[in-house]
């Protein structure tokens, strides 16, 4: 069997969902990397893309069997000793979430616990020991299989730590092209130089306007993009929800809209636009087009409930 064309790297999730209007909660498989699986094959065989993910001990879902379902042929799920991280996904009614996490040993804790303040309380333990949960569920490159390597493309979902500092410096040299998707846990509150340093070797980034707060708060988002492409990012599409996606590419600012969709489940939206626009990417489609590509793949996602139904869509059509 021929190695994945693009690899897609990131977190497994268990989500407790709770929805915006009153209504009953739902447990189900989440994470960013099954989502940004599902809009990748929207537009790529199956056969070609490779998951890299980890599951605690406890991890009560069949995602092997799920994702053969879905054609995948490539899949590496190592497992960690301990309890998989459980979170509350809490929704607003403008789109909109929190999560907080639910294992025993890290209540209580508050919302976005991982970015509280250093010190040495014992509420900082707790928000130590969420933060190593949140890195037991983040894979590094050494978990990506040898006879994987050289590859065409590489995603990187959202994690915590140096994990894709780590993987960037690792691997530039064995993968053509390479997209970020960066974590607010170090991005919220970055520079753009410290994101360029950071994210060396990178030739796409992906983030929503949330993982850049403080930039966008220092800059309008236009200028915002332009400066993160003057950095050294060739590529940068922020994602800003149901607002367009503004996407930079050799100097030029460009504005895609999103596409209408009747949502039901707002969960992974961002994450299959990225895998969606590494696929079209690696199918050599132009940036721009690439972009309306995977807007289009969010908007599919979001009108099915859960990871399980977005990797049985089928490709919108354009």
């Amino acid at each position: 069997m021929r190695a994945p064309d693009l690899i897609i790297v990131g977190q497994v999730t268990i989500d407790d969902v709770v929805p915006a209007m009153p209504g009953p909660w739902s447990r189900q498989i989440g994470g960013s990397s099954l989502y940004a699986l599902a809009g990748a094959r929207l537009w790529l065989d199956a056969r070609r893309i490779g998951l890299v993910a980890r599951l605690g001990e406890d991890y009560p879902f069949d995602i092997e069997t799920m994702l053969r379902r879905a054609g995948i042929a490539h899949i590496l799920l190592s497992r960690f000793p301990g309890q998989h991280l459980v979170e509350w996904l809490i929704y607003e009614p403008d789109g909109s979430r929190r999560s907080l996490p639910r294992n025993p040993e890290l209540l209580p804790i508050g919302a976005e616990g991982a970015l509280a303040p250093q010190g040495s309380s014992p509420q900082q333990a707790l928000y130590d020991r969420l933060y190593q949960k949140l890195l037991d569920i983040a894979p590094s490159a050494d978990h990506i299989p040898a006879a994987w390597l050289p590859a065409a493309a590489l995603h990187l979902c959202p994690q915590v730590g140096n994990r894709h500092r780590d993987t960037l410096v690792a691997l530039r040299d064995q993968v053509r092209w390479i997209s970020v998707d960066p974590s607010p846990h170090y991005a919220r509150s970055a520079t753009i130089a410290q994101l360029a340093e950071r994210l060396r070797g990178a030739s796409a980034l992906l983030p929503s306007a949330q993982d850049i707060a403080a930039l966008l708060h220092a800059a309008e988002p236009e200028a915002a993009v332009r400066a993160l492409g003057q950095a050294g990012f060739a590529e940068v599409a922020l994602k800003r929800g149901a607002h367009s996606i503004l996407l930079g590419h050799d100097g030029v600012v460009t504005e895609i809209p999103t596409v209408a969709a009747d949502v039901v489940d707002p969960t992974g939206a961002g994450d299959a636009f990225c895998g969606a626009y590494a696929a079209c990417r690696l199918l050599g489609h132009a940036p721009v087009e690439a972009a309306h590509c995977a807007a289009a793949s969010a908007a599919l996602v979001v009108g099915c409930r859960g990871v399980a139904a977005a990797l049985r869509l089928e490709p919108p059509a354009l």
